[in-house]
């Protein structure tokens, strides 16, 4: 394959708000966002990529941009998002001119479904590699005064496996607290993956999330459905025939994993990815969310087993525990893979 035939050469434009979010977009048909642009058309020049990317923001944001408002700012090759096997090489330029109320309000036009302002310290959601490995680091680079107080991601979050019970527990804050991560996960469009129940507390921040327009992929064993416990309107259902079979899934999923407040089942998901990832088996995140202190009879008992010398402390160093939803996905995404068991 030469880099002729398996290259696709575009233009972008990187716009950034006032708090530096950047401007992103998703095409209608696909589940990944990018930098508004595209491909040159006849006449145009990779020795102006200004001259594209303006066209192509006109066609798909209907904002005219002047070709004075652009400055060249970096040329770049990553993965193609939609198009396997294909790399994308990106003429990028960089929008200079004042922030107006237009594009603060800016609306999808053509083939663009979604417009989304995507924060480079917390790059949440179906991100195209471009973004990921590229655009966001410059600008992070680019906009330290921004970043006080915020630790430097390590990685784009698109899927989160959420473990919780089946009820809703005694302490209303527990409902609260899933309601709110299925909001959560919505609004930074990360994708929840759960067990597929409808009831306590999985179908509570299935039903958040869906209410806002979340992305939920259930996964539930034969056996319950025949119960009538599955959620009627996920976006994906994938029915399975054990329930190990569930674990399994749920796991591959998930770019990172969290658990809420539940009985034996989630205690039993929460334990095996946690000690997967003592094993090296996985390098994702684990957490704990709960409010109300419910987690701190656990975290009791798993220092005393560190004390006894059966885990090591950088280990339990490693798990994320947090009371309140808004801290959790930054700490999924700062959080760094440490030493193993082994």
């Amino acid at each position: 394959m030469t880099a002729q035939t398996r290259s696709i050469v575009v233009a972008a434009m990187v716009v950034t708000d006032p708090v530096g979010r950047v401007l992103c977009v998703r095409k209608r048909g696909t589940d990944t966002f990018m930098l508004p642009g595209g491909k040159f058309e006849p006449g145009e020049s990779v020795d102006h990529p200004e001259v594209t990317a303006a066209r192509e923001v006109s066609e798909e944001l209907g904002v005219d941009i002047e070709l004075s408002q652009l400055r060249p700012w970096n040329i770049a090759r990553a993965a193609a998002a939609n198009e396997a096997g294909f790399e994308v090489v990106g003429h990028h330029v960089r929008y200079v001119g004042e922030f107006t109320d237009e594009l603060a309000n800016v609306q999808p036009h053509a083939e663009i479904e979604e417009v989304r302002w995507l924060d480079p310290w917390l790059p949440t959601g179906k991100i195209a590699p471009m973004l990921v490995e590229t655009t966001l680091p410059k600008l992070r680079e680019e906009l330290p005064q921004l970043a006080a107080g915020r630790e430097q991601p390590q990685r784009a979050l698109s899927s989160l496996t959420v473990f919780c019970g089946s009820g809703f527990g005694n302490d209303p804050a527990w409902r609260v607290t899933a309601e709110r991560l299925g909001q959560t996960l919505a609004e930074n469009r990360v994708e929840l993956v759960y067990g597929g129940a409808a009831i306590g507390l999985m179908g509570t921040v299935a039903n958040a999330s869906l209410d806002d327009g979340g992305s939920v992929t259930g996964v539930i064993p034969e056996v319950l459905v025949k119960k009538e416990i599955a959620h009627p309107r996920l976006t994906h259902l994938e029915t399975v025939a054990t329930m190990p079979d569930r674990k399994s899934r749920m796991y591959e999923l998930g770019d990172a994993f969290v658990a809420l407040p539940g009985g034996a089942g989630t205690l039993e998901e929460f334990f095996e990815v946690w000690t997967q990832q003592h094993l090296g088996i996985h390098a994702k995140p684990v957490a704990l969310l709960g409010p109300s202190g419910f987690w701190e009879p656990l975290l009791a008992l798993l220092r005393n087993v560190v004390d006894a010398g059966f885990v090591r402390p950088e280990l339990l160093d490693a798990l994320i525990v947090v009371d309140d939803v808004d801290k959790l996905l930054p700490a999924l995404i700062a959080w760094r893979a440490g030493r193993t068991k082994f």
